[in-house]
């Protein structure tokens, strides 16, 4: 009886060897085995778990009838069940009847485990001792299997783990090789795309397929309030949160319940772009890859979009300032995102840098700037507190800055007409700052006061008479010899005539500003005793303000 008993088992020994080695399937192998198994053993249910890749949960694979559709479904924790048990102390475990009357026993209603009385657990373990899984075998009656039954079982794991090993690298390989293929072709695809429209599309449905995930998500990072907002998503309508702020991110890998997410962020150049969000799987590095392609397809976007947007801002504002008017370009206001029905200032300064650029970027949502060596060109939206908010907050940024910029500001504008004589106002408001010389660097329109008549006068070369050659001719002198007759005939003007403050004001002896006057009498031929001031005055702040005119950069 024992040497038939032992041919039969040698007979099923020769069949797993047979059925492992029939197929790199890991499916297939496993559906054999658990047959033969059940057959050889002649029990009532054989359940094949695989260990998974984290090495915390042991997954159904395999089951006899009629449980093999809770493949892949049926999952134990780390220490959760006799299978766990086994393989921990890598040895077999038994239970003659009562199985679930014992503590290292879980019970899964699925599997109809109180139907059962005795439970065998033996570990799966890879040629180096490594945990694989474990096979588990139900009767319903109680049984006590022998050490030869025990020894056919363990010596059947051990030739199942083989083909498991064998199959796995199998299936490995051939998922990397198709990895590969879907990211040459996702490089391809991102690769080819023109706008974010374009792209976001493709990398969220290729990173679904790619990633095995139940669902995808790409996140562009919006700097204004430094928050990730939805872009794409795969499926389309999957309900996902509309926006994350930077903290929300939390690990590359989570866990709700028992759906895992993956959350890689978009990086170029060390500047965070977005993030690429997928549920339903674990595939991080592979995740971070797609991510990777994704950043640079993104960044080589929007450096495009700025260079063509830029190039829109900076003939937008030259037809407004050249008075090109029309329907088209109301066209291209609104396609740069300027409501022409909202008030807006035009900010111009010269001397600019990087910070003094960012402060006026973000005196409004919506401000659209134009920026070229050192001087700057801008459109703002007044806030709803009025216009005067905005120019005291540039003069304070001037002052905390402490940069040698100058600003002009025009009054508020309405309409793209109004826009248009925007320019001229900020134009005149930087070339009145240079003569007036504010402490805050900073000259709105409104605050030229006569001024805003001067700058006209100033900006028409035919406007021209004796008075204002001779100053001119002072200002030459000046030039040539270093010295300053002009500045003391204009302190002179504004002190009222008053010799003791004009010469505490200039720092110099009396006698010296009488010596000067004389000085500038005998150059110009104006007679401060017979002349009209106020003639005299405007001619010094005309030739002050064809000087800065001169000096300023052509687009202002």
């Amino acid at each position: 009886m024992g040497e038939r008993a032992h041919g039969v088992e040698e007979r099923f020994l020769y069949e797993v060897i047979s059925a492992v080695g029939s197929s790199l399937d890991l499916d297939e192998v496993l559906d054999g085995v658990v047959k033969l198994l059940s057959d050889a053993s002649a029990v009532h249910a054989c359940f094949v778990y695989l260990l998974e890749r984290d090495g915390k949960r042991l997954v159904l694979r395999a089951a006899s009838a009629p449980y093999g559709a809770f493949a892949g479904e049926i999952e134990l924790k780390r220490g959760e069940g006799l299978a766990w048990w086994a393989l921990d102390r890598r040895e077999a475990a038994f239970i003659r009847e009562h199985a679930l009357a014992d503590p290292r026993v879980k019970h899964v209603p699925e599997l109809e485990e109180e139907r059962f009385q005795s439970l065998v657990a033996i570990p799966v373990l890879g040629k180096r001792g490594d945990p694989i899984g474990a096979f588990t075998l139900h009767t319903v009656a109680p049984r006590e299997f022998t050490d030869a039954e025990v020894e056919f079982l363990v010596t059947s794991a051990s030739l199942v783990a083989g083909a498991i090993e064998n199959a796995r690298l199998y299936d490995e390989t051939r998922r990397r090789v198709g990895q590969l293929e879907q990211l040459s072709d996702l490089a391809e695809a991102v690769s080819l795309a023109d706008t974010l429209d374009a792209l976001g599309p493709e990398v969220v449905n290729r990173s679904r397929d790619l990633l095995g995930a139940e669902d995808a998500h790409l996140y562009l990072l919006d700097t204004a309030d430094e928050r990730l907002h939805l872009g794409w998503s795969s499926p389309v309508d999957v309900v996902a949160p509309a926006t994350i702020g930077l903290t929300e991110l939390g690990p590359q890998v989570s866990r709700s319940g028992r759906a895992p997410r993956v959350a890689v962020s978009l990086v170029a150049g060390g500047e965070l772009l977005g993030a690429l969000v997928a549920g339903g799987t674990r595939e991080v590095e592979l995740a971070q890859t797609v991510a990777n392609q994704t950043a640079v397809a993104v960044k080589k976007i929007q450096v495009l979009d700025r260079l063509t947007e830029k190039n829109l801002i900076k003939d937008f504002f030259e037809d407004l300032a050249g008075r090109r008017l029309g329907g088209a370009l109301e066209g291209r206001a609104a396609r740069l995102g300027c409501n022409l029905e909202r008030p807006h200032l035009v900010v111009v300064a010269v001397r600019v840098d990087g910070l003094l650029e960012k402060a006026v970027a973000s005196l409004a949502r919506g401000t659209i700037l134009d920026t070229r060596e050192q001087t700057l060109r801008a459109i703002v939206p007044v806030p709803a507190d009025g216009a005067g908010r905005l120019v005291d907050e540039l003069k304070r940024a001037h002052a905390a800055l402490g940069t040698t910029a100058a600003l002009g500001v025009s009054s508020v504008c309405l309409g793209i007409d109004a826009l248009a004589h925007g320019f001229e106002e900020a134009r005149h408001a930087l070339l009145g700052e240079a003569v007036m010389r504010r402490d805050s660097g900073v000259m709105s329109y409104d605050e030229l006061g006569p001024y805003k008549y001067i700058v006209r006068i100033a900006l028409e070369p035919g406007a021209r008479d004796a008075t204002i050659d001779a100053v001119a001719q002072l200002a030459d002198y000046d030039r040539e010899r270093s010295s300053s007759l002009l500045a003391t005939l204009e302190e002179f003007l504004g002190r009222r005539g008053n010799i003791s403050a004009t010469s505490e004001a200039l720092f110099v002896h009396p006698n010296t500003l009488r010596q000067r006057l004389r000085r500038i009498a005998d150059l110009t031929g104006i007679d401060l005793r017979r002349d009209d001031w106020l003639m005299v005055e405007i001619a010094v702040k005309l030739v002050r303000l064809r000087a800065a005119l001169e000096t300023a950069a052509p687009h202002t």
